[in-house]
């Protein structure tokens, strides 16, 4: 150790002597090779560390196999599928995306095992599966399907990070996904929660075939415009907002984790998305930071068709595809078709939704009620609902009869006490506009009851501003609802979308136009025919878009392709 620091000190004399340029020449040149040799070095110990987790994963592998009843012997033939789901007993939409996958999987390729990686770990394998099929309808062969406890949950869980939540939370995933690859190396890694940095930790670490249902990005062009205009949100406090400095600082936090997201993304062979506009988001996500500002010449079919005008704005608040300007030449669209076709591309899955239970409500008779379907979080914005609702009301009294009988009901679950508190919240708004005896809470409401409120429904209602899906929406439509939705995200792009025949519901933004489409729709009941017909295109619209069958297909292209990359 002695004589290394004396050669060490005695090379630095040295270099201190030379002259100016050549010593700073003699520096860089140490620091480049410390860097090479250092990337060289970072790669050996990967490399190794790879090797013994695969040592280790045949023993995993057998054990867990011999649980099934599944001997050694026979073991190669099985297929396993690693589900990447941490909260996989929540019982929401995203869990019907896992389920329905699993359950596909289950009847189609009798020689594939599913892992679910999970973080639930005080719930038993039979009562998941009871609660699978008690809440989705979804049946579940316990004979091919493996639970593997995932311990550092809570490393993924907000209140973990006060500050800096979504890179504290991303990077706590990682350490979630180097213990799911410690339980087992499965053979096709699926991610279908939208943790994308547990990608990198597979990659680095295995050889497995890497894919992704994504239902939203982590962070989005919309989050950072927010921020840079000094917009305030539920995740864009007034502190940050009244602040200039303060907003340059998240602002520059945000551009930085959607480097370190993009470079997550990029590491997937195969990427699902469950809307356009979830879509439009990590495609420019997967370009390189330098490409991501280039026009791109690929518009979907449901953007073609829709009828707002506002498809064609880039207002930053609502990230859309623009339409190619008139003056490029071929010459150029052909070169920029080339150095698009160069990055990543996600494919549009829609998610399952159960529209079959719901086709056999009557169109008629209805009561006049205004329903809202959402968790009550800061993001589904029932205070806007509240606000046109009360607008509506006081403007239609004296041209409408039974403006007294029109009821607004807002449906919907708490998390925990925050959301318990925006409910209380709501309720003193209700009193304090007046209208309290038209407006009712229906808090953690059963399934049955959720059933019979689309039943006896007539305009299904949705504030949230870019709603990356709305399963929601879906089911109003195929109940027979008039939807009213944001002119924003999946419900503009993908659903509450135009066809030959005429529209299929109406959009509005803010309380205003919210109020005024609410105004149009009870004026017309009665009038004509137009308000029954679209409520009758809606309900087609639902059954031939959104069916299971759709997911089962485009989730089948996904995993044929990740199939083929698996090593012989």
């Amino acid at each position: 150790m002695f004589k290394i620091l004396t050669i060490f000190i005695y090379s630095l004399k040295l270099i201190l002597r030379l002259p100016p340029t050549l010593r700073l020449l003699t520096i860089l040149t140490l620091i480049g090779y410390s860097v090479y040799l250092n990337i060289i070095l970072t790669k050996f110990i990967f490399k190794r560390y790879s090797l013994i987790l695969k040592r280790r994963n045949v023993d995993n592998r057998s054990r867990l196999l011999q649980k099934l009843g599944i001997s050694e012997k026979f073991s190669r033939e099985y297929l396993i599928i690693g589900f990447f789901h941490p909260y996989c007993n929540a019982g929401g939409g995203g869990e019907r995306v896992l389920w329905t996958a699993v359950s596909f999987h289950q009847r189609t390729h009798p020689n594939s095992i599913c892992a679910i990686y999970t973080g639930d770990l005080e719930v038993s394998k039979v009562a998941i599966i009871h609660k699978v099929k008690q809440r989705f309808g979804i049946s579940l062969n316990p004979n091919s399907l493996l639970f593997l406890p995932l311990t550092t949950r809570s490393w993924v869980e907000a209140s973990r990070w006060p500050r800096f939540t979504l890179l504290g939370q991303s990077l706590g995933s990682m350490v979630l996904g180097y213990e799911a690859l410690s339980r087992l190396i499965p053979d096709i890694y699926l991610d279908t929660m939208g943790y994308a940095f547990t990608f990198p930790v597979f990659r680095l670490l295995s050889n497995t075939p890497i894919g992704a249902y994504v239902h939203y990005p982590t962070i989005s062009n919309d989050m950072l415009q927010r921020v840079s205009r000094r917009d305030s949100a539920h995740n864009n406090s007034s502190i940050i907002t009244n602040s200039q400095i303060l907003s340059q600082v998240k602002l520059l936090y945000y551009l930085l984790f959607a480097e370190l997201y993009s470079l997550c993304l990029r590491q997937a062979d195969y990427l699902m998305v469950n809307s356009t506009w979830t879509k439009n988001h990590i495609d420019r996500l997967l370009k390189p930071w330098l490409h991501r500002d280039e026009i791109d010449l690929e518009m979907d079919h449901q953007l073609e068709s829709c009828p707002s005008p506002q498809l064609t704005q880039l207002d930053g608040l609502r990230l859309r595809v623009p339409s190619a300007p008139s003056n490029l030449s071929s010459k150029h669209l052909a070169t920029q078709s080339t150095r698009e076709s160069k990055h990543k591309k996600s494919s549009v899955v829609y998610p399952p939704c159960d529209v079959q239970s719901f086709l056999n409500f009557p169109l008629q008779p209805r009561s006049p009620i205004i329903l809202s379907i959402s968790q009550f979080r800061p993001e589904k914005d029932q205070e806007t609902q509240i606000k046109a609702f009360a607008q509506f009301l006081s403007q239609i009294k004296p041209n409408y009869s039974a403006a007294d009988k029109i009821k607004l009901i807002l449906a919907g679950s708490c998390r925990d006490q925050f959301d318990e508190d925006r409910v209380r919240g709501l309720q003193q708004l209700c009193k304090d506009l007046e209208i309290d005896d038209s407006v009712m809470f229906k808090v953690n409401v059963d399934w049955h009851e959720l059933r019979q409120l689309l039943k006896e429904s007539l305009v299904g209602l949705s504030t949230m501003v870019d709603e990356h899906f709305g399963i929601s929406i879906v089911e109003f439509m195929a109940s027979g609802l008039i939807p009213l939705v944001h002119k924003s995200g999946g419900p503009l792009l993908d659903i509450v979308v135009e066809h030959h025949e005429g529209i299929t519901g109406f959009h509005a933004e803010g309380v205003k136009e919210y109020k005024d489409r609410l105004i149009e729709i009870f004026d017309r009941l009665g009038k004509d025919d137009e308000i029954l017909l679209i409520r009758q295109r809606a309900r087609n619209l639902s059954e031939r878009k959104f069916q299971v069958e759709n997911f089962e297909q485009g989730w089948l292209v996904g995993f044929e392709n990740l199939q083929k990359r698996i090593e012989k």
